[in-house]
């Protein structure tokens, strides 16, 4: 008799994400030095953000390391790294079994490419860890999250230089050895997926030092999927047997009509996101990506002990982020990741993010039955400019939106998807990764600090804390 599930498992890890680049501050404390994230400044105009051309041109990236007054956001983050006790009592009040959370590489190698690495850096993690642990959470620590040191930006090109492959496997094998018997679920690479919007923070690419940005850009990310696979060998090895994850922005695309080009066309699509998961979850290329390499002058070296090593190591479960769902029309777009188009039946935040929570369904759907492994949902949520009154936010907006999407996750489950847990982004406000804002909030708890950090920074509980707080306390029976 086949045992249906009605419910979330008893162990399911309800709890919240965060990056180590966008709460933490103290960018210049105990060595640490700068990295991808510290040098997006913050525009008080009309688009209040840098452009990517901006963001990955030689001479903004050096205009920025020596800008002594412009206001840099992720610098300061919401100074969790002075008030990471407060923020962590905050999250057990509201019950979570789980705290996602990324580690400084320029806190552990400032340089990057150092033999040995920071005790002062590691000496905070080691505070930090301990304190989410005792607090009776689950610590779910990436590696890597926007946050390369410069130095193997400008004096090794980033991720497309292999030499550096051995630089972050030494990061992490560090990483692993010190905390591997508290931390059991590991992601080496925040969205490794987003190539089109994130080259540079999380490749460590520049646009005006590649002869071909497109090829370098994939022959970085070869490179992080050998690196993803060595830490998996290492990890084999080690007797808490730590989890490997690989994850992926969820950027799947439904065809604009039925039209049978635009059907063709989002599956061809689908077949270019697709291909991140596949090569960390299946352990090989698959063919139709290699074709569209050909096809597009694509080429870089897959050697047969490369093959060997991504065969051989296969990622442990698939985390991935879900915000909203994306539409595309063979006639208006192209193959780039970011052209899409508006879809006419959903409403969408000022930021232009749709509202779709049986998109979330689909995805989640589709990524089980295409590799019938483990699932992590680890980050979920919708920017919103709160209103800051009598100490509060009331945002019934945002308890709608996670309130709709847990129940498509829930019908999930019902199907029999293994969905280990639940970490919407942003529980304690944080600067928004794109826009550098603090006014696109996603928390729980307010954190009184404005676009230009000013404010106390002290925190205030919303709406959503005590929704929330009930929704973990039954399980995500009572929404």
């Amino acid at each position: 008799m086949y045992d249906l599930k009605k419910g979330f498992p008893k162990n399911f890890l309800w709890g919240g994400a965060t990056a180590a680049c966008q709460i933490e501050g103290a960018y210049d404390i105990d060595g640490r030095s700068l990295s991808t994230s510290d040098i997006h400044c913050y525009h008080v105009d009309v688009d209040r953000k840098l452009t990517v051309e901006d963001e990955h041109t030689a001479e903004s990236l050096q205009a920025a390391m020596n800008d002594t007054t412009s206001y840099f956001p992720k610098r300061q983050g919401n100074d969790f790294y002075h008030r990471y006790k407060e923020d962590i009592a905050l999250m057990k009040e509201m019950g979570f079994k789980s705290f996602r959370l990324s580690i400084a590489w320029p806190r552990i190698f400032p340089q990057g490419d150092e033999l040995e690495p920071n005790e002062a850096g590691l000496a905070f993690y080691d505070q930090v860890i301990d304190e989410i642990v005792n607090n009776g959470m689950e610590p779910i620590v990436t590696m890597l999250h926007y946050d390369i040191p410069l130095n193997i930006v400008t004096k090794y090109g980033g991720f497309k230089n292999k030499a550096v492959i051995e630089m972050m496997v030494r990061y992490g094998k560090v990483l692993l050895e010190r905390y591997a018997d508290r931390v059991h679920y590991w992601i080496p690479f925040n969205q490794i997926n987003l190539i089109q919007y994130c080259g540079f923070k999380s490749l460590g690419l520049v646009l005006d030092q590649s002869e071909n940005f497109e090829e370098d850009q994939y022959r970085a990310i070869h490179n992080q999927f050998l690196i993803n696979a060595k830490l998996k060998e290492i990890a084999k090895e080690m007797p808490e047997n730590p989890q490997i994850g690989i994850m992926l922005a969820d950027c799947t695309f439904y065809p604009h009509t039925c039209k049978p080009e635009n059907v063709s066309f989002a599956m061809t699509r689908n077949r270019m996101q697709y291909f991140f998961s596949d090569v960390a979850l299946r352990g090989s290329y698959p063919r139709p990506m290699l074709r569209w390499f050909s096809e597009n002058n694509i080429h870089f070296e897959i050697t047969e002990e490369d093959e060997r090593l991504l065969q051989d190591n296969p990622s442990d479960y698939l985390a991935f982020s879900y915000y909203y769902s994306r539409t595309v029309d063979a006639s208006i777009n192209s193959m780039d990741a970011a052209d899409i188009t508006d879809n006419p039946y959903l409403k969408a935040n000022d930021w232009g993010w749709t509202i779709d929570p049986l998109g979330f369904y689909n995805s989640m759907s589709q990524y089980w039955d295409r590799y019938q492994k483990p699932l992590m949902v680890t980050e979920n949520g919708f920017g919103y400019q709160d209103v800051f009154e009598n100490e509060t936010v009331h945002d019934d907006y945002r308890i709608d939106y996670l309130r709709e999407h847990i129940k498509a996750m829930k019908e999930a489950v019902k199907d029999g998807v293994e969905l280990l847990g639940y970490l919407p982004w942003g529980p304690i406000d944080l600067v928004s990764s794109g826009t550098a804002e603090m006014s696109k909030r996603y928390g729980f708890v307010y954190v009184d600090y404005n676009d230009l950090g000013e404010g106390t920074g002290d925190r205030y509980k919303k709406d959503s804390f005590d929704w929330y707080k009930k929704v973990i306390e039954s399980n995500g029976e009572e929404l």
